[in-house]
């Protein structure tokens, strides 16, 4: 395994469970077609990670001929005798202008690890965001269902007083129409969820 990847699994270890502590995941699990939200967040955690893995090593590219900075200078002098001989220098303010951009590189990194960190958390705060929302959605649904089961009741005893001539059109006819918007409603709020849940699962990158 090389080094990056070592230290980018430690670097999740730590950014990982600093996480689960501080944002609840007792959200999601509401609906059949969705996952547990802990898997949800664990997808975004995976995501994340990942991330961080592709700007590291795009960093880590720019970063490799450094050491070139701390190589001598090799060159060709005379002796007193008049005959050549090589030579060798190093130069001090090359190594310097090496150790602070060092130094830079450093901090470029930790900046690239603590944005991660602080970006994933704000993801995880969004993806409880939707899942409240989900849950507060898939509770309103339900309830849409109970009133249309009663749609449904009082709709089908006007059929029957309708068809048995107890019932004129103009009684009927409402009773028919609050049916039908009663059945639409209930079509567009279910569109509305497996959209929202469409929607969480492709934020989370599950």
């Amino acid at each position: 395994m090389k080094s990056t990847d070592m230290k980018l699994l430690v670097l999740l270890a730590t950014l990982t469970p600093l996480i689960g502590q501080s944002l609840p995941r007792h959200f999601g699990g509401m609906t059949d077609s969705l996952p547990p939200a802990p898997q949800l967040h664990a997808a975004l955690d995976t995501f994340a990670a990942r991330s961080l893995a592709a700007q590291l090593g795009e960093f880590e590219q720019t970063t490799k001929g450094n050491w070139m900075n701390y190589t001598p200078s090799v060159g060709i002098g005379y002796n007193l005798q008049g005959k050549p001989r090589p030579t060798i220098s190093f130069s001090l303010s090359q190594i310097f202008s090496a150790q602070r951009q060092r130094s830079g590189q450093q901090a470029k990194r930790r900046s690239l690890e603590a944005s991660a960190i602080l970006d994933i958390e704000d993801e995880h705060r969004k993806l409880d965001g939707l899942l409240r929302k989900l849950e507060l959605m898939a509770l309103e649904l339900e309830t849409m269902r109970q009133v249309h089961d009663i749609e449904t009741s009082l709709y089908e005893l006007a059929v029957i007083d309708y068809e048995a001539a107890k019932l004129a059109p103009s009684g009927f006819l409402p009773k028919k129409k609050a049916f039908l918007e009663s059945s639409l409603n209930l079509q567009r709020k279910e569109i509305e969820l497996r959209n929202l849940e469409a929607e969480i699962l492709t934020f989370s990158h599950f």
